[in-house]
Order: C-alpha cells, then sequence, then structure tokens
C-alpha cells in the first residue's frame, strides 16, 4: 500500500490519537516529485506511513482524509553481497539486475525504504546515467553529499566496469539499460530492501 498526499503540506503525528503535529512534508518534495509515502498501518482515522527523513526507518500518522491509499505490484530488493538488485511483481522475481553499491567506509545502508522520486537526468551519458531513483535512505556516515543531504540514490553510471563493485558513496550503481527499464516501471513509494 502507498499514500499519495492530497495537500501540499502534510501534517504528520507521532502516534495516532496525538494532534500535536510533529513535522510537515511537502508535495511535490525537494526534487519535484509528489510525496507518496510507503504505508506501515491503519488506525484510528490515521494511516502509519514510513518517513523519508533521518533517522534511518522512521515513521509517522497521517490523517487518512489527507492521502489517498493505493496499491502498488512492485517491490525491489538489493543484495548488498551479492551485488544484485531484484524487481518483483507481486512478489514474484520479474527482473535481476547486477549493481555496484557503497565503499567499506561509505557503506550502502541495510534496512527498509522506498522510492521517494524519479529524476530523469539532463546528460544520459553522465556519471549518473540518464535516471535516478531518490529512495528514503539516508547515508550513516555522509550528512551531505554534492550539495545534497546524503540520500542514498539508485541510479545509472558511466562506468558500467564499476557494476559488480563496492565503488560507491553509498548509492546503487546499474548499468543505463537496467535503469532506463526500472524507470518506466518502478513507482513511486515502491518498498527497497536493502541487505546482506
Amino acid at each position: 500500500m502507498v499514500a499519495r498526499s492530497k495537500l501540499g503540506r502534510l501534517a504528520v503525528f507521532a502516534s495516532s490519537r496525538s494532534q500535536r503535529v510533529r513535522r510537515f512534508l511537502l508535495s511535490p518534495n525537494q526534487n519535484g516529485s509528489p510525496l507518496v509515502l510507503r504505508v506501515a498501518g491503519e488506525a484510528a482515522g490515521r494511516v502509519r506511513v514510513w518517513l523519508p527523513t533521518r533517522p534511518n526507518g522512521s515513521t509517522g500518522w497521517v490523517n487518512s482524509g489527507d492521502v489517498k491509499l493505493g496499491l502498488n505490484p512492485y517491490s525491489l530488493s538489493v543484495d548488498l553481497t551479492r551485488h544484485r538488485l531484484t524487481l518483483r511483481r507481486y512478489e514474484k522475481v520479474t527482473q535481476r539486475f547486477p549493481i555496484g553499491v557503497g565503499r567499506s567506509l561509505t557503506p550502502t545502508p541495510s534496512g527498509s525504504y522506498f522510492v521517494t522520486a524519479l529524476l530523469r537526468l539532463e546528460d544520459p551519458k553522465g556519471i549518473y546515467g540518464p535516471y535516478a531513483f531518490g529512495t528514503s535512505a539516508h547515508s550513516t556516515v555522509l550528512n551531505e553529499f554534492a550539495g545534497g543531504n546524503g540520500r542514498i540514490g539508485i541510479h545509472g553510471t558511466n562506468q558500467p566496469s564499476a557494476i559488480g563493485n563496492n565503488v560507491s558513496h553509498g548509492c546503487i550503481r546499474l548499468s543505463n539499460r537496467a535503469i532506463s527499464r526500472l524507470a518506466r516501471i518502478v513507482p513511486l513509494g515502491t518498498p527497497v530492501k536493502i541487505h546482506r
């Protein structure tokens, strides 16, 4: 399940019954994508959602009337040891792709996350390839990278030899062909499980 914000400024509460707003999330987000959150549960007229914020794995509650719920059949699984990303639809494996992941000093963080943005990049032959997904994961060692807040991305690369290795600052690198395929299929809010 995913929750798409109906509002430009979505109030997030600490619990299903709290009246105090903990934070606001903007839609569109900083990447210009609509705010779509992964759903963790429902209770008392509220929806519990995973948040695209630090610390990794944060959740909060939003009013049910402020979001539109929908089904998402897709999920991504990232195996850091095998250097492999798996795409599933309704739990059935549809594709597997070799990947590059974070180096030992800048590891890709394990955990459960979700896709927050899809960016079509200006230079498809550049360092990040033609597309990049933003995720809710943040680096555990970098608070800032290339002007951003240390968010972990899934993107293409102009160095295909890096795929299959521990080479990045934490992001997940795919071939440009693979990221272009995923960009056509994977919707915002898609779960991303990163594990060893």
